[in-house]
């Protein structure tokens, strides 16, 4: 049997997150592991119907962003179906609030668009950097937006999506 990669996507119900589980599962010997909010919803279980290339599966776990024990749990469910290491996580999972400028930006949409962009995917690679350490050639990717460039502020005109792009930010900052 051929050694399979094995890649943990976050954010899969939809957009980049579900292209992306799309395109590895369409490949031989990938084990894909996608969260979700919530694997028992009926999005997420569409996802099971998803095509797979030979030697390919998916597994889905449950990661609510804002959750402080859900990438733990989520590490313990992927050991569980009895993966020993991961290859490649893309931290995709993200949270865009209602577009405003720093001058009225909504407080608590900073707060959650930090808690979601910035702070969920270090509780992330704390969670898996186990798995990760096990591969012979491990891959951390953060999805990122042109909103979190600070030369191209205006050309973006990503003022205007503040809350978002300071923390899209912080979590470039983390993946560097």
């Amino acid at each position: 049997m051929a050694t399979s990669t094995v890649v943990l996507v976050t954010g899969v119900n939809k957009g980049i997150g579900r292209g992306l589980v799309e395109q590895y599962l369409s490949r031989p010997n990938h084990t894909v592991i996608g969260s979700v909010r919530d694997s028992k919803a009926p999005a997420a279980q569409e996802l099971k119907s998803l095509p797979t290339a030979e030697g390919s599966q998916l597994i889905l776990v449950s990661i609510e962003s804002t959750s402080p024990t859900d990438p733990q749990q989520a590490v313990k469910d992927i050991e569980a179906a009895g993966i020993n290491h991961v290859d490649v996580v893309i931290a995709n999972a993200g949270f865009s609030p209602a577009p405003a400028p720093p001058d009225v930006v909504n407080i608590q949409d900073l707060i959650d668009s930090l808690q979601v962009n910035t702070v969920a995917p270090v509780r992330l690679f704390q969670a898996v950097k186990p798995l990760l350490e096990k591969s012979s050639s491990p891959k951390w990717v953060s999805v990122s937006s042109a909103a979190a460039s600070i030369t191209n502020l205006e050309v973006h005109k990503a003022a205007f999506v503040s809350a978002y792009g300071i923390a899209k930010a912080g979590q470039d900052w983390f993946t560097v």
